[in-house]
């Protein structure tokens, strides 16, 4: 037994040296040295924070103060995500401390959408862009939610139902609407495996929410396509297209940590109009255009990792937390790069992945 753990553990660690050595070679071979090897320290010291989460969030107790941090967070970010969304601008003072930047419907490269014919501004609280204040407020709501399977005050679960409701409120404002039809499925899913007794009220709730999407004036937002939605649709594609190329030119090295949009304008095409300079909106197509195959595979190997340690605690059920806010990180990473790309996305996918490798938490505390 003890020679099969030390294997496994040379496996890894053969793994992980390989995994590191690609990754540096390409980074050398990058138009930018710098930029690679600043995302590789990055890399680094996520590692260490997941680290830290898996081996000190193993208890209830630990999982309830984790979750109510993220409660204190909602209400915050909820609060001034409405007030924006009301304004219709940034509200200044001293949220600009808190990392709010200053914008109206009217900046230049806004997040606006457009709601019968006419632009909405969506709210961005302390986030640079309302998806990632959306993909946060997902998760954050997930991992509330989940605290109603631990025995917790009657005060507790009041002050939790307040928060997932300013926070779906905050949610739905953001118009961000994967992130929004994930939500609906976590709380569908959620009601129907713990109230069964009370399932025609879950349903009821789920079906008020998709019906103040269709019988509203967000219905275009979900529903159809408007012309601008169409022209992001279009320029997606391209970086999608763009990431593909990348791959197929450099499939082992990639072309570097952090060289994404410095290599963009070589493959984007003259006649698609002016360049798009945004990462490509997918995780697994940026990995592998930034670190190649290796790198992928890697990146692909430790997910697998993850999901069958959760297999093994018997914590892979649709009903878990942990396998919860796994999928949702997944989800999101489909159609948006923050997860890979900004601090705030780049945490988030540190701490899922620190929760996932922890102790189970059912069985202790």
């Amino acid at each position: 037994m003890n020679i099969q753990i030390l294997n496994f553990k040379f496996q890894i660690i053969a793994l992980v040296v390989l995994a590191t050595l690609s990754v540096v070679g390409s980074i050398l071979l990058s138009l930018s040295p710098a930029a690679g090897f600043y995302k590789l320290i990055k890399i680094v010291e996520l590692t260490f924070f997941g680290f830290i989460i898996a081996k000190n969030i193993n208890t209830k107790k630990d999982f309830i103060v984790v979750a109510s941090l993220f409660a204190a967070g909602i209400i915050f970010e909820s609060f001034l995500a409405i007030w924006q969304f009301i304004n219709q601008s940034s509200i200044g003072g001293i949220f600009w401390f808190f990392g709010e930047r200053t914008f109206s419907g009217q900046t230049v490269g806004i997040a606006n959408a457009n709601i019968d014919g006419q632009l909405i501004l969506r709210p961005y609280g302390t986030f640079p862009h309302p998806n990632v204040l959306a993909g946060y407020l997902t998760i954050a709501l997930a991992m509330v939610i989940s605290n109603f399977q631990f025995p917790i005050s009657n005060f507790k679960k009041a002050l939790f139902i307040a928060v997932l409701t300013i926070g779906t409120v905050a949610l739905f404002l953001t118009l961000s609407r994967v992130a929004i039809i994930v939500w609906v499925a976590v709380m569908g899913l959620w009601f129907l495996i713990n109230l069964r007794k009370f399932l025609f009220i879950g349903l009821l709730v789920v079906l008020v929410f998709i019906g103040s999407i269709i019988f509203s004036p967000l219905s275009s937002r979900f529903m159809s396509l408007a012309t601008v939605d169409k022209e992001s649709f279009i320029l997606r594609q391209q970086l999608n297209n763009s990431a593909i190329e990348m791959f197929k030119q450099s499939p082992v090295w990639g072309v570097g940590l952090n060289n994404f949009l410095m290599n963009l304008p070589r493959y984007q095409k003259p006649q698609a109009g002016p360049l798009w300079l945004q990462p490509v909106h997918n995780i697994f197509l940026l990995v592998a255009a930034e670190t190649g195959l290796i790198g992928l595979l890697f990146f692909a190997w430790f997910i697998s990792r993850t999901v069958i340690k959760l297999r093994k605690k018997k914590e892979f059920q649709i009903s878990n937390f942990k396998f919860q806010i796994l999928i949702i990180i997944f989800v999101l990473g489909l159609f948006d790069h923050y997860f890979w790309t900004l601090q705030q996305g780049q945490l988030l996918l540190a701490l899922v992945f620190g929760l996932c490798w922890s102790k189970k938490v059912q069985e202790t505390g």
